[in-house]
């Protein structure tokens, strides 16, 4: 977990604090929260940096930016499942995992 001063030496300085915690106040970047500052996770820096390439390197607007990242969520999110839903037929007998390879192809 990193604070703000740190994320925003490791980013190279592509933004300072008031940009940041915009970041956060739109929802684009979620760091969990203690009593005095901000943590940030090793997914929140990876968001941040893709934030800054989107609005800095390509100028992109604010609503393509919260466009761009709801896609994004809603393609993370959609994996996740696909990942959950191939595990749990894994672990089905092969007789029902054959009936579902049939049902798919017959489809």
């Amino acid at each position: 977990m990193r604070r703000i001063d740190e994320v925003l030496t490791e980013i190279d300085n592509l933004i300072d604090q008031a940009a940041l915690e915009d970041f956060i106040a739109r929802g684009w970047v979620r760091p969990l929260r203690d009593q005095t500052d901000y943590a940030f996770e090793d997914v929140d820096i990876s968001r941040i940096q893709l934030v800054c390439e989107l609005r800095i390197d390509m100028r992109l607007e604010l609503d393509a930016i919260d466009i761009i990242l709801s896609l994004m969520d809603q393609l993370y999110d959609s994996r996740a499942r696909f990942d959950r839903l191939i595990e749990a037929l894994g672990n089905q007998p092969e007789n029902v995992r054959n009936s579902i390879i049939k049902s798919l192809r017959d489809a």
